[in-house]
């Protein structure tokens, strides 16, 4: 046999047998690679529930929030994040948002390993806050300038109509001292015609 025959034969005799599977950098065939748990973390879960939950009606969104408020009443504190995340949705209360807020700065302090991102929430959400009440702010003020100007309407046409009626009644005053001015008038030409 030729050498190079020898050489395909180991070759593919090593393959068969799984050989390659020693060369460096590799690992035995008979070893199980390594696993890789992934484990959400508290933002992961509030974000990816939020993500779920977008769709959710008012009243399937208070449903849900009344069982994981109840739950965690009963001091089931895995249900935390969930409740945090229903706090966010766009068909919570205001006080919903409020006590969510509360509940994650205590999810802060109970998780500090996960604090930064949970901190990162708790910034949008307070920042959120702030643009609700600056929209009520906004909205009372105009709703306020709305009111003045209503008021200040309301006067001037009170206002008008005083005028509209207070013309009419001087008009009627000229019609009778006019028709008073012709009967002396009148009166005037009855003495100088007996004059005459």
């Amino acid at each position: 046999m030729s050498r190079w025959s020898v050489v395909v034969i180991g070759l593919v005799g090593c393959l068969v047998s799984g050989c390659v599977g020693l060369m460096p950098g590799s690992s035995l065939p008979d070893q199980p690679g390594a696993t890789v748990i992934f484990q959400p973390s508290e933002t992961d879960m509030i974000l990816s529930c939020l993500a779920e939950r977008e769709g959710l009606t008012r009243n399937e969104m208070r449903a849900e929030y009344a069982v994981i408020e109840e739950q965690v009443s009963g001091n089931d504190t895995d249900s935390i994040p969930h409740l945090i995340c229903l706090s966010l949705h766009r068909q919570a209360s205001y006080q919903q948002f409020k006590d969510g807020m509360e509940y994650l700065a205590d999810l802060i302090d109970a998780k500090p390993d996960q604090a930064a991102s949970l901190r990162g929430i708790l910034i949008l959400a307070q920042r959120i806050d702030r643009e609700k009440i600056s929209r009520w702010t906004l909205a009372n003020r105009n709703l306020d300038e709305k009111e003045g100007l209503e008021a200040e309407n309301r006067e001037l046409l009170e206002r008008n109509e005083a005028l509209k009626n207070n013309a009419v009644q001087d008009q009627a005053r000229i019609t009778e001292l006019q028709n008073q001015i012709e009967q002396l008038k009148d009166i005037e030409n009855i003495l100088k015609s007996r004059e005459r």
